[in-house]
């Protein structure tokens, strides 16, 4: 596949990609770094991964899926060239890129056909008490915040909490996206027409100047949290929502005291499928070794051999019961750090979802991204750090009244 005349522009990048956004259409291009593990069968199987396992897993019904395309060698080295200057200056350590790349959906805009769109997007993190921090709690990002903090990683402790966002109760979920809002770390970013406008280095009153301009929200903070509380929620509706008149008044901050596990989510909804998805790996008590990601040959070869659908809930059940629990375990670890796309526009188009808000109607996607494969040292990883969590809740955090 050529790529020569296609036009392009750089959106941004994580440590195993860099996204373009093609232009005047509904795709990116992921480009991927080099490493010298990287080769067609890894890039297929995490391709596979993704298409037959998580997007069927968290979406019961079909979706576009991602593709791998080849690049000729002096595309590549063309790309490396013009993109050298786009990046943060941070990421230009690895500047070599395979030539496979993948095709995917744009999951910031709803539509290309679209005069303006805006994304949402939020790493939600773990929705739920782990059975090893039950007894404490708190849930594992909560007490990862001050690891972080110890460990200079952070400026300060972010009050949200998961918990809050996956509980179902809206007033809690509400205070969860605006924490993100007031401080994002790497959790919340927002974009503007595929651009990154927002995210943790931007001023907190920068998000209250977008929501200003914005026609569709009018500077109705409660309105815009409780109409991406809306969508979040979707799943078992066929047709639109109406989001009812909000007063602007939403309350900030964090409760003393413990993450409170409560689940009011519809069992249909697209969080509860999130949710459930995550909490797999309570099911894994094995700790005996393996490598890499040799698993997924063996998820893929399970599926087809006993002919699952996991659109179906009665095959999705059928999977968890003859998967082993250390490959769910991971499943559970990638559904733990995805990130949620909420795009929306003011347009219409045939087939597009909408919601009602006021009198006006306003189109909307709802997407994940990072759903590749992670690597069996995750499982350890997790581990070592949930150790490290508990070592601290034990000496500071207990003693101190947080």
């Amino acid at each position: 596949m050529s790529w020569r005349d296609f036009s392009w522009k750089y959106m941004g990048e994580g440590n195993a990609h860099v996204v373009l956004e093609i232009l005047n259409s509904n795709y990116v291009l992921r480009l991927i770094k080099k490493k010298s593990t990287t080769d067609k069968i890894d890039v297929e199987k995490s391709v596979e991964f993704v298409n037959k396992i998580m997007v069927p897993l968290l979406f019961h019904h079909s979706l576009e899926l991602c593709e791998i395309v080849t690049l000729e060698p002096h595309e590549v080295i063309k790309l490396s060239e013009e993109l050298m200057s786009l990046r943060p200056e941070y990421r230009r350590i690895k500047s070599s890129f395979s030539h496979l790349a993948i095709k995917a959906p744009n999951l910031s805009i709803v539509s290309p056909k679209f005069v303006t769109n805006y994304c949402l997007e939020i790493k939600p993190k773990e929705g739920f008490l782990s059975n090893n921090l039950r007894r404490y709690s708190k849930c594992y990002f909560c007490l990862k915040q001050y690891l972080k903090l110890q460990e200079k990683k952070i400026d300060s402790v972010s009050h949200y909490c998961p918990l809050d966002l996956f509980s179902g109760d809206k007033v809690r979920m509400r205070k969860a996206l605006l924490n993100l809002i007031s401080n994002p770390q790497n959790n919340l970013k927002f974009f503007r027409n595929g651009m990154l406008i927002y995210h943790e280095k931007s001023s907190r009153n920068l998000f209250d100047s977008i929501l200003e301009e914005s026609s569709i929200f009018g500077g109705n903070m409660t309105l815009f949290l409780d109409s991406m509380i809306k969508i979040l929620l979707s799943g078992y509706e066929d047709k639109p929502t109406n989001v009812p008149e909000s007063s602007n008044h939403v309350i900030e901050g964090k409760d003393a005291g413990s993450c409170i596990e409560r689940d009011n989510l519809h069992p249909e909804s697209f969080l509860n499928n999130l949710l459930e998805i995550q909490k797999l790996s309570e099911l894994n008590s094995d700790d005996s070794p393996f490598e890499g990601t040799e698993y997924v040959s063996s998820i893929l070869r399970l599926i087809d051999e006993q002919i699952i659908d996991l659109k179906e809930k009665t095959d999705r059940k059928r999977l968890y019961s003859l998967c082993d629990p250390r490959y769910l375990a991971l499943i559970s670890a990638v559904a733990k750090d995805c990130s949620i796309m909420i795009s929306f526009s003011q347009n219409h188009e045939n087939n597009i979802p909408v919601i009602e808000i006021g009198d006006q109607k306003v189109s909307y996607k709802l997407s994940v991204t990072d759903l590749e494969p992670k690597s069996a040292q995750t499982l350890l990883k997790r581990k070592e750090t949930e150790n490290k969590l508990i070592e601290i809740y034990k000496k500071h955090i207990c003693n101190i009244g947080y």
